[in-house]
C-alpha cells in the first residue's frame, strides 16, 4: 500500500486555509475504495466497467468528484495517448489522442502539459469570473458548473509520466486533505492503469501489424508451430505495376508515400467489406474475405468484388490529384478468386508467421499476374465469377504459371 496512504486514512486534521473552507478532513474516507482495488477491483479487466466501479465505490465513500480522467502515452502507430474519462452526465468512456496532439492549443498551456513537464501535481481554484487570457480548458469546466480542478502525475514502472485528473462542483473544492486522499488514489490506481494500458497497447499493436484476425487466433492460444485451421474465403491479390522502375527513380519519400497510398485505399475498401489485410508481400497484397456460412458464399463475393471496384475508384481520384502535382500514378493488377485454404502458423521454432497454405492462394496471385499480360487490371476466376450478379465476360482460357489446366478467367463487363 503507497506510502501517502496510510497517514491520509487516519487523518483528523481540519484544512482552514482561506482558499479551502474549513471542513473535517474525514468527511470521507480512502480506505474501502483502496480494499475494493486491492481485493475484487483488480480482476477487472474490461477498463469501462473498472471506471464506472471505482467511480461508484468513490461516490459512496463521499469523495465528492463529478469528473475523473486518465492520460497515459501508449506506443501506437496511430496513436500517442489513450485514456479514460468520466463525468456524471456521460459515465465511462474511452479516448485516444493522434499523434500531432502535443502541438495543438488544446495540450499547449494545459494542465495535461504541466505535470508531463514537471512530473508534479497542479491545483486549481476555477473562479467565477475568468482571468484575462485563461486556456481553454478552464473556460470549458467552467461551464460545466466546475470549481476545483486537481491533476496528478501518474508515474509507470519505465518512468513515464501519465496523468490523473479530477474535478469537483463542490463549492468547497478540494482542501489538503482532499488533496491528499487524491494523491493517494493516485498512488493506487497507477499499477491498475499501467496493466490496462499495456494490455491495449499489445493489443493494438497486435491489431496493427498482424491483423485481427490472427491477433485474436494469438490470445486464444494458437502459439505453437503448426496451429491452424481450414478457412474458406474469397482471395483478392493486388499488385503494382512498375515498381521495379519506380524504386530506382523515385526519392525514398515519394516511393513511401506511393506505397501507403496504394495500401491505405486497398485497405479500406476491403475493410469496409469485412476483408482483412493476411499479407504484405513486397509491393502485393493479399486480402481474405472469409466465407462463415456457404449460403453467404455469394454475398461474400459481391463484396470483395464491390471491394476491388471502389479500390480502382478511389485510387483513379487519387491519381488525378498526382497527376496535378507531376507524380507518377497508382497503376495495380487485381485478381479475384475462392476457395478453402489451411490458415496456420507456420515458420522456424523461434519466428512463427500466420500464413495460408494452399492452392487457392497460388490460383489467385496467378489470375493477378495474367493481368499485366492481357491488360486488364481487373481478372477473376470462373468459380468466382459464378457467384456474383455484376455481368461479367469471359477473356478466354489460359494457362496459368504452375496451375496444371487452363483456366477460363473473366472481367467485369465494360458497361
Amino acid at each position: 500500500m503507497s506510502e501517502n496512504l496510510l497517514p491520509v486514512l487516519a487523518a483528523e486534521e481540519v484544512d482552514q486555509t482561506p482558499e479551502h473552507p474549513a471542513r473535517p478532513s474525514h468527511a470521507w474516507s480512502l480506505e474501502s475504495v483502496a480494499i475494493w482495488l486491492y481485493t475484487e477491483g483488480r480482476f477487472i479487466a474490461d477498463p469501462m466497467t473498472m471506471t464506472e466501479t471505482l467511480m461508484e465505490r468513490l461516490d459512496a465513500a463521499g469523495a465528492r468528484i463529478d469528473r475523473l480522467r486518465v492520460s497515459c502515452g501508449t506506443l501506437h502507430p496511430q496513436l500517442v495517448a489513450v485514456g479514460l474519462s468520466w463525468t456524471r452526465e456521460d459515465g465511462a468512456r474511452f479516448w485516444s489522442g493522434a499523434h500531432g496532439v502535443q502541438q495543438t492549443d488544446a495540450y499547449i498551456g494545459s494542465p495535461i502539459q504541466y505535470v508531463h513537464q514537471h512530473a508534479a501535481p497542479l491545483h486549481h481554484r476555477i473562479e467565477t469570473e475568468p482571468p484575462p487570457d485563461e486556456h481553454l480548458i478552464w473556460q470549458e469546466l467552467r461551464a460545466s458548473g466546475v470549481r476545483d480542478y486537481l491533476a496528478l502525475p501518474m508515474i509507470f514502472a519505465d518512468r513515464t509520466v501519465n496523468v490523473l485528473t479530477v474535478a469537483t462542483r463542490d463549492p468547497a473544492g478540494f482542501n489538503a486533505d482532499d488533496v491528499g486522499r487524491m494523491q493517494a488514489l493516485t498512488d493506487l490506481l497507477t499499477p491498475h492503469m499501467e496493466l490496462l494500458v499495456m494490455r491495449r497497447t499489445v493489443l493494438g499493436l497486435l491489431d496493427t501489424f498482424v491483423g485481427r484476425r490472427i491477433s485474436e487466433r494469438i490470445l486464444q492460444g494458437q502459439v505453437k508451430r503448426g496451429d491452424g485451421e481450414k478457412i474458406s474465403a474469397a482471395f483478392w491479390y493486388s499488385d503494382l505495376r512498375g515498381f521495379t522502375a519506380l524504386s530506382e527513380t523515385l526519392p525514398t519519400d515519394e516511393l513511401l508515400r506511393l506505397l501507403n497510398d496504394y495500401y491505405e485505399y486497398c485497405a479500406a475498401a476491403a475493410a469496409a467489406r469485412g476483408g482483412e489485410i493476411l499479407q504484405f508481400i513486397g509491393d502485393a497484397i493479399l486480402i481474405v474475405f472469409e466465407i462463415k456460412d456457404p449460403a453467404r458464399t455469394a454475398e461474400v463475393c459481391a463484396a470483395a468484388l464491390d471491394a476491388a471496384v471502389d479500390a480502382f475508384d478511389t485510387i483513379a481520384v487519387v491519381n488525378n490529384r498526382r497527376r496535378r502535382s507531376r507524380q507518377p500514378e497508382i497503376a495495380f493488377g487485381l485478381g479475384l478468386h475462392l476457395g478453402t485454404v489451411t490458415h496456420a502458423n507456420v515458420g522456424a521454432p523461434n519466428r512463427l508467421a500466420f500464413n495460408v497454405v494452399g492452392p487457392p492462394v497460388n490460383m489467385t496471385a496467378r489470375i493477378q499476374g495474367m493481368t499485366k499480360q492481357l491488360k486488364i487490371p481487373l481478372l477473376m476466376s470462373r468459380d468466382f465469377a459464378r457467384q456474383v450478379q455484376l455481368p461479367v465476360v469471359s477473356v478466354g482460357r489460359h494457362d496459368l504459371r504452375g496451375i496444371a489446366k487452363a483456366q477460363e478467367l473473366f472481367r467485369l463487363r465494360e458497361d
